[in-house]
């Protein structure tokens, strides 16, 4: 079985490599839409998290796109068309522990929907000690994985490499109710401090 910390440190590096793969919390994402100093942004979250976005930023006044789907599929419900035709310029991949839908997932007669080999063997290594702590690590690599196909999309990918486009990791953390932000310059989620 891998180890979880080492699997999520290496696509972690590989990201925070991206100049577009920035670190952007909820409080910075609403004051610059409330201030206008973001045009837009959307947010895609994973399974129940979008029901909490609008109270990120509840303003009726801003443009914050909410893409809520389940087992992170950014190419799913018009999120890409919706980038491009509205010129979204900050995007925000949101997931959270204890996810029952990545449970579902993690089962071994569904491991055919996971993305990667790595991922297979986090969800297995998750089923086998069902511990907090692994569930958290299977959420946070879905979050970075999401964004790593986001950079090699074919849509996505140019957007990002051109500077019109800064993509940006949350995850919720249900245990200890903490919104964690993905710092590219650490390599890491890290907790928002309120």
């Amino acid at each position: 079985m891998p180890n979880s910390a080492n699997t999520i440190g290496g696509i972690a590096s590989k990201i925070s490599k991206n100049p577009c793969v920035t670190y952007l919390d909820d409080v910075q994402l609403s004051d610059s839409l409330v201030s206008g100093s973001m045009k837009n942004a959307a947010v895609v979250a994973c399974s129940d998290m979008g029901a909490w976005v609008p109270y990120v930023c509840s303003s009726p006044s801003v443009k914050l796109f909410l893409f809520q789907n389940f087992g992170h599929h950014f190419e799913c419900g018009g999120m890409v068309e919706t980038i491009v035709s509205t010129e979204i310029q900050n995007v925000v991949v949101y997931g959270h522990s204890d996810c029952e839908y990545i449970k579902f997932l993690a089962k071994p007669e569904n491991s055919d929907k996971a993305n990667t080999e790595e991922q297979r063997q986090l969800y297995a290594a998750a089923l086998e000690s069902d511990s907090e702590a692994a569930w958290k690590a299977v959420g946070q690599y879905n979050v970075l994985i999401e964004l790593k196909q986001m950079l090699a999309d074919s849509i996505i990918g140019p957007l990002a490499a051109s500077g019109k486009v800064n993509l940006h990791g949350w995850f919720y953390d249900a245990v200890a109710a903490q919104i964690e932000v993905f710092d590219p310059k650490k390599k890491a989620f890290i907790a928002v401090s309120k």
